[in-house]
């Protein structure tokens, strides 16, 4: 089992732009903050929004090597899934439907947000950053995805130090995630096995098709409506949305 060095800060840009200054010279760690003014999703133009207090915003990196070649975004998804179940199973709280992972890097709780993760590398390190919407009741319009959060789930949340704690305890085993991954991830997918579009780039024409799952890579199998082969086409970057 690894072990993380952690620090915290009250206020910062981003924990992303903390991380990569506290790394030099550590090989693994975690920092947190109690809000950032500058978080930043995947793609560009996307933001983190937290309430000060009520997010848990956190960055972690570690080596490469730590995911045994496994894709660092899914793996960290599941981790965060973890994360997120113990603490629901330890505090007695129920969420209905189970959380479930959105290709590459939400978590879902009946269709809406909970969580988003962000993983960059760097000199031989991951960094992932993660935000988890634990006691916002109310949040700002015209976000892209509908968020939610655990006190609005579950009408129950925990400290985002409490949580960290537990997403601490997950990573310190990314070892044995990392090994069983592509199961697990899979076996979390939202919408797997259902009808989606899929938009392989910011200007690119969207492919309908069915969610089959993911390959060794991580990237998203989706079976094209009228492929005469049936086979299923890989995507390893883009954007997932269901269709009803």
């Amino acid at each position: 089992m690894i072990r993380f060095e952690r620090f915290f800060v009250e206020s910062t840009t981003s924990t992303m732009d903390e991380a990569r200054r506290l790394s030099a010279g550590r090989e693994r760690g975690v920092v947190s903050a109690g809000t950032q003014s500058a978080g930043r999703g995947r793609l560009a133009g996307r933001a983190w929004v937290d309430e000060p207090g009520s997010s848990l915003l956190a960055t972690f990196w570690l080596p490469a090597s730590d995911y045994a070649g496994a894709p660092p975004p899914l793996v960290a998804g599941l981790l965060v899934l973890e994360a997120v179940s113990a603490w629901a199973a330890s505090a007695g709280a129920r969420l209905e439907p189970g959380p479930s992972l959105k290709w590459p890097n939400d978590l879902l709780v009946g269709g809406r947000k909970l969580a988003g993760l962000l993983c960059e590398s760097s000199g031989g390190l991951v960094y992932a950053g993660v935000g988890v919407n634990c006691g916002q009741t109310a949040f700002p319009p015209g976000l892209r995805t509908e968020p939610t959060s655990l006190r609005l789930e579950t009408g129950l949340a925990p400290s985002p130090e409490e949580l960290l704690d537990g997403l601490v305890a997950a990573a310190e085993g990314v070892g044995t995630v990392a090994r069983g991954w592509k199961a697990r991830y899979e076996a979390a997918m939202a919408w797997r096995g259902e009808p989606v579009a899929f938009l392989p780039g910011v200007d690119g024409s969207p492919i309908h098709g069915a969610l089959v799952g993911v390959d060794g890579s991580g990237a998203a199998l989706v079976s094209p409506e009228g492929a005469p082969d049936g086979r299923p086409a890989a995507f390893s970057s883009g954007e997932l949305h269901r269709r009803y």
